[in-house]
């Protein structure tokens, strides 16, 4: 037992899940904010506040995420093409279940809308970091080595 306490340990107070959460905060905050300014302070509808919310989000978050959660280093233009071709489909994909995850719950369950966007985004974040480190910033060999060192 205490060897898989001492696992889930290291994992959880490594520096990337640790900066994953601190930037996965800050991208909720900064999808939830957008998306309080377009619906309660300009009233836009909320789906087409949550649009604009979502999408501005995934583009803060893949600038954070590249640059300071996995640290991903492209060699050439093919490689950043490609990742951002993963990431779109993978943010795109949990972008479809908060935008849609909105609409069930306050549409037809008639739930708060701001409740709702708290708890989507809580699934989202932990949807998008294991996207993030097995699909989008997956290392490559050289990237590997470099980050055993650091």
């Amino acid at each position: 037992m205490n060897k898989i306490v001492s696992k889930v340990l290291k994992k959880v107070l490594s520096r990337e899940f640790i900066t994953y959460g601190v930037f996965g905060v800050l991208t909720m905050l900064f999808n939830i904010l957008v998306f309080q300014i377009l619906f309660e302070k300009l009233a836009i509808a909320y789906g087409i506040a949550n649009i604009i919310a979502v999408l501005s989000a995934k583009i803060f978050a893949y600038v954070t995420n590249k640059l300071f959660v996995f640290r991903s280093h492209c060699a050439n233009f093919k490689e950043l093409f490609l990742e951002i071709i993963k990431y779109v489909f993978a943010r795109g994909f949990t972008g479809l279940i908060d935008i849609f995850g909105m609409f069930f719950a306050v549409e037809l369950l008639h739930a708060d809308e701001m409740m709702t966007k708290y708890v989507i985004q809580v699934i989202v974040i932990v949807l998008n970091y294991i996207l993030g480190k097995k699909v989008v910033f997956k290392k490559h060999e050289r990237n590997k080595n470099v980050e055993e060192i650091t």
